[in-house]
């Protein structure tokens, strides 16, 4: 259920939408002729595009022209800088400005030059893409859950926007302005050229669009300078940097400031105007207030750092931001949300990781994750974690996976809780939509920190330069952990703020522009190549549009465009539908082409490669590894001595039950049947697809049923959740105690070869199961509950009478979603163990629901 806030975003009139600039432009008396002016055609448009976007420096676009396949084309251009001179008349968005900047009384060695564009016309820019066309909210609101829980997701939702949202006049429009910002290295191997790109996108974007790439939801606003100082203190050079930064996002912003006090208007695709629309940066943040001269800036920043513990910096440039300061209290929370990548995963490894490996001991640790059998898809780490170099979020997100299992049973039971807590609340703060029980679940968790946070200090685990104990928690990072419930209730959940785009973005806006320049003065090419690029992408849009609404018998007049605008809502629902930076490779979606699984008694049925349930998508490669074999034999190179009784002990129930799989401690007699097929197909791997906790897809995981060999002594072999009963329709979820499923790990993979044209309708998989082992503390009326330190279950494979693992038959659609278990190490590892014997020779597992962020949310409700 979602309440929006009543009388905002109010629409005054329609006019300037996308299009209608388009059609209005200064050719556009050209291109009621010819669509694609200044090209001749379509066709050399697509030709000019291509070249454009093309990784090739100019002289390798003069060779590609100036060959005769080409000249015989007729092209209207002839060179490379004829091809630059037709794109530079395509239309424009918002334009590039100069300024150089300095500061009275401090020499730089070069001059300091801020290449910028207008805040306030990328925010239109971006508003007027019919990429977007659904996609941007603008009234804030209340979301809850079929509970009547509130529920915390995009930031319309939060509780800043809807705060903001009563400061202004009744209709105006509220839009969010991110801004984001990191220096980055443009020298290989030697140099020191950076630069420090600026960064802005629209909050109202909803965060699934805004954070993917190919959407070019964000846009390059500023180009910040990097000064370098001369005849100035060393000390004192990243201080000065730090005021010169703030003095030109001062200046930038100034039309945002202006737009904040006194409201634009602004228009959406469709040429829609809210009356006013009133910008924010997301909240305050109070300066330094200070005796001292600014400018004698040794005392001022001794001063600054001693008091207050701030940087030396003495106008910040959203002191005079009108909704970041009028009536809201200053927490530094409100205007730098919680950055997931930093402060959650760089805050893991520079400190959580280096304590465990204090606590365990380096050699122990290393061992221990050398010990993990690896899965497809996942980074292992055979040599350990403490001599890692140059490690990435990617890697601070892999050694999260892991850790916790890792050092328990080797470290002290308090110090192992207080790692928990700080995953937990760091899982918890990741949900994409955050309900007040999670909020309530994160508080409870950082109480359960601090309660036992002294293990850390007494045990002498945290530690600074040689090896000289710190007694003192003082770390930015984990102090921001104070303001997670607080900053995701302001500014909505937080994995919208993560700097994984806005990084992974330096490649596109300076690094591969830098490539095509001489290496002097590079930031004004950067911004001409940049300013090329756009123009080509949004014609492109531009083009692809109005071809689309014409094949609807739209004309290209600017007549038709009332007629155009109705349909955009329809033709943005599949985004994204055109432009050269799509999506290059598209997720496999095995639900879409899926034959879905029915209860049926019937024999004859065809066996899809694709199918799916509700809640899980299967896809078989067409070819199994092992056309066909014996039932036999299949058992001697798979070691299952109990397959053919399996098997036949499976078809005996087939009839009378299809749905409920249970594997039981007894088998039938072992003599006396013959199976009514000649022979199995054996696939060793299959592709698994399910939905995260928000419904969307997650990409296919790859599981592992092969054979022993050389490599793998007993086979790799992946572990499952398994539902014991199957409705197909049904996204049923575990209950407490895992109830209603089971894990198991699969030992093989098939499908019967008929005689007759009878045949399964579904694939089969030999499964060993495992049960949870019961933990001293039991509550009343529970059966299973997890480790009371860690938090996991404990699991131990479950074996029969005759010692031998307890395994049978189960439809293979029974399958849930992999699961990752580790091996119960305690105080010290088997030094015999190896990756690929230690599923095999450990007595027990946990089941690690920290593996990955959905299945900490998906298997959480049964902890």
């Amino acid at each position: 259920m979602s309440i929006k806030y009543p009388f905002a975003g109010h629409i005054f009139n329609q006019s300037g939408g996308f299009m209608e600039n388009f059609y209005t432009d200064k050719f556009s008396e050209e291109r009621a002729s010819n669509l694609h002016y200044p090209f001749a055609s379509r066709g050399e448009w697509q030709l000019g595009s291509f070249l454009s976007r093309a990784e090739l420096s100019l002289k390798f676009i003069d060779e590609f022209l100036s060959l005769d396949l080409i000249k015989g084309l007729g092209l209207s251009f002839s060179s490379a800088r004829s091809l630059r001179a037709r794109v530079e008349l395509l239309p424009s968005g918002p334009r590039w400005l100069s300024r150089e900047v300095s500061i009275p009384g401090f020499a730089t060695k070069d001059p300091v030059v801020l290449y910028y564009r207008d805040s306030v016309g990328c925010m239109k820019f971006l508003l007027q893409n019919p990429i977007f066309a659904n996609r941007i909210r603008f009234s804030p609101e209340r979301q809850y859950d079929i509970l009547g829980n509130r529920t915390y997701g995009d930031w319309v939702t939060s509780d800043g926007a809807w705060e903001m949202q009563e400061q202004v006049p009744v209709g105006t429009t509220v839009l969010g302005t991110i801004l984001s910002s990191d220096k980055t290295l443009l020298s290989a191997m030697s140099g020191d050229r950076v630069a420090h790109p600026l960064l802005i996108t629209a909050a109202n974007i909803d965060s699934d669009v805004r954070m993917k790439a190919s959407y070019n939801s964000l846009l390059l606003l500023a180009l910040l300078p990097v000064p370098k100082f001369t005849g100035v203190p060393k000390p004192l050079h990243g201080i000065l940097e730090n005021r010169v930064i703030h003095a030109c996002l001062d200046l930038i912003c100034k039309p945002l400031k202006v737009v904040a006090r006194h409201g634009d208007w602004m228009s959406d695709h469709a040429g829609n105007h809210p009356p006013r629309t009133a910008s924010d940066i997301l909240s305050p943040l109070s300066s330094l207030s200070s005796s001292m001269d600014p400018w004698n800036v040794a005392a001022y920043t001794k001063e600054a750092k001693t008091l207050y513990r701030l940087n030396g910096v003495d106008r910040p440039f959203w002191r005079d931001w009108i909704l970041t300061t009028a009536g809201m209290p200053p927490n530094p929370h409100q205007i730098f949300p919680i950055e997931v990548l930093h402060h959650f995963h760089k805050c893991f490894w520079d400190h959580d990781v280096k304590w465990c490996i204090r606590a365990v001991g380096e050699d122990e640790i290393n061992f221990r994750f050398a010990l993990l059998q690896p899965r497809c898809g996942y980074r292992r780490f055979p040599a350990g974690i403490s001599a890692l170099k140059q490690v990435t979020g990617r890697e601070h997100r892999n050694i999260q996976r892991y850790i916790l299992g890792i050092i328990a049973g080797a470290a002290p039971l308090e110090f192992i809780v207080c790692i928990r807590a700080l995953l937990d609340i760091r899982y918890l703060a990741q949900m994409r939509r955050v309900t007040t029980e999670a909020l309530r679940a994160i508080g409870d968790a950082l109480q359960t920190f601090h309660r036992y946070k002294d293990i850390i200090i007494t045990g002498q685990y945290r530690v600074g330069k040689k090896n000289k104990p710190i007694l003192h928690f003082e770390i930015p990072k984990l102090e921001l952990l104070q303001s997670v419930v607080a900053c995701i209730q302001w500014s909505g959940s937080l994995p919208q703020w993560s700097a994984d785009s806005t990084e992974h973005s330096h490649g596109k806006f300076v690094k591969k522009p830098k490539l095509k320049t001489n290496g002097i003065e590079y930031y004004s090419q950067i911004c001409r190549h940049l300013d090329r690029d756009e123009k080509v992408r949004m014609f492109d849009i531009a083009t692809s549009t109005h071809e689309s609404a014409s094949a609807g018998s739209l004309g290209s007049n600017v007549a038709d465009f009332d007629d155009f605008a109705l349909d955009m809502d329809e033709w943005s629902a599949g985004l994204p539908a055109v432009g050269p930076d799509r999506a290059g490779r598209k997720m496999p979606d095995f639900f879409s082409v899926a034959a879905p699984i029915l209860p049926s008694d019937s024999l004859t049925s065809p066996v899809p490669r694709t199918f799916s349930t509700a809640t899980t998508g299967f896809h078989f490669n067409l070819k199994p590894n092992v056309p066909r074999a014996e039932v036999n034999d299949v058992a001697e190179d798979f070691n299952i001595p109990g397959l053919y009784v399996s098997i036949r002990d499976f078809l005996s129930h087939y009839l009378y039950d299809q749905d409920n799989r249970r594997i039981s401690g007894r088998q039938g007699p072992t003599h006396g049947t013959v199976l009514p097929f000649d022979g199995v197909q054996v696939w060793h791997s299959v592709q698994v697809q399910n939905f995260n906790c928000d419904g969307m897809l997650r990409p296919p995981q790859r599981l592992f049923a092969s054979p022993p060999s050389d490599d793998w002594p007993s086979g790799r072999c992946d572990t499952v959740l398994f539902r014991e009963s199957v409705d197909p329709r049904s996204p049923q979820r575990p209950g407490l105690g895992l109830s209603g499923f089971f894990v198991g790990q699969i030992r093989l993979i098939f499908h019967p070869i008929w005689t007759l044209k009878t045949k399964l309708p579904f694939y089969l998989a030999y499964v060993q199961r495992f049960d949870i082992v019961s933990q001293p503390y039991m509550p009343r009326g529970q059966q299973t509950v997890p480790d009371p330190i860690t938090g996991m279950y404990v699991l131990r494979r479950a074996r029969r009478s005759d010692g031998s693992p307890m395994g049978a038959i189960i439809p293979f659609y029974h399958c849930h979603m992999p699961v990752n278990l580790i091996p119960k190490f305690g105080e010290s590892a088997d030094p015999y163990l190896t990756a690929e014997t230690s599923m095999e020779d450990t007595r027990e597992f946990f089941l690690n629901h920290y593996f990955d962020v959905e299945d900490f949310f998906h298997l959480r409700s049964s902890l």
